[in-house]
């Protein structure tokens, strides 16, 4: 079997034409009429007996939960160290704009979050509190008018660079799967994870940004 196009479109389309590790474009314009286009469709799961992680009863190795856009570059280093990137490979990818948390949280039919082991009554109240404002918006995004929405993406600005002065990066993501028998369940995640974490993969690419793997 091969991917289908309906599948390929998929993946290309949810992974907004960028590496899923390293989130460079993928394709991109040239000068001349052609494109340049750096992005493999990747098998998390090989179909091969000896390939990166095998599994023998998976049905489809084709089918989209087992597929990741990479680019080439990313694409030869899970598949050779497959101790770093075992089967439940993810990627969230860090959050550094208010729009980008607003556009995850918007309009999201249920929550995820997680944070680092908590310290001290202080840092409980803060992580809290932070992260129950974010998720607050989130339940009542789609009544809000696009004036209200502008004024709490420059207040969700602050509260990142704040969370960053405090020591902290936010990382999240939207998807949607089926919860509880409802199909296009759209759920939010977001981690608050401390800046020395050491699952936190910091890559110096085309541009400097840092990437949780969970």
């Amino acid at each position: 079997m091969a991917i289908s196009e309906k599948t390929r479109k998929m993946l290309w389309a949810k992974s907004g034409n960028r590496c899923a590790i390293c989130k460079i474009e993928l394709i991109t314009e040239q000068k001349t009429d052609s494109n340049l286009n750096i992005g493999e469709e990747c098998h998390i799961i090989s179909s091969k007996s000896k390939g990166p992680r095998h599994k023998s009863n998976l049905n489809d190795y084709d089918s989209f939960d087992n597929l990741i856009l990479l680019c080439r570059n990313h694409h030869k280093e899970i598949d050779t160290l497959i101790d770093s990137f075992p089967e439940e490979i993810k990627f969230l990818v860090r959050i550094s704009s208010g729009k980008e948390l607003m556009n995850i949280l918007s309009d999201a039919m249920g929550y995820r979050v997680d944070y680092d082991n908590i310290i001290s009554k202080d840092e409980a109240d803060y992580i809290g509190s932070t992260l129950q404002t974010f998720i607050d918006y989130g339940e009542i995004s789609s009544d809000l008018e696009i004036q209200d929405k502008i004024n709490i993406g420059l207040e969700f600005d602050n509260q990142i660079k704040k969370l960053d002065k405090e020591g902290y990066f936010i990382f999240g993501e939207k998807n949607v799967e089926e919860y509880r028998g409802v199909k296009n369940f759209s759920i939010a995640t977001l981690l608050i994870k401390r800046k020395d974490n050491e699952e936190i993969i910091k890559l110096n690419l085309n541009e400097n940004k840092a990437h949780n793997k969970s």
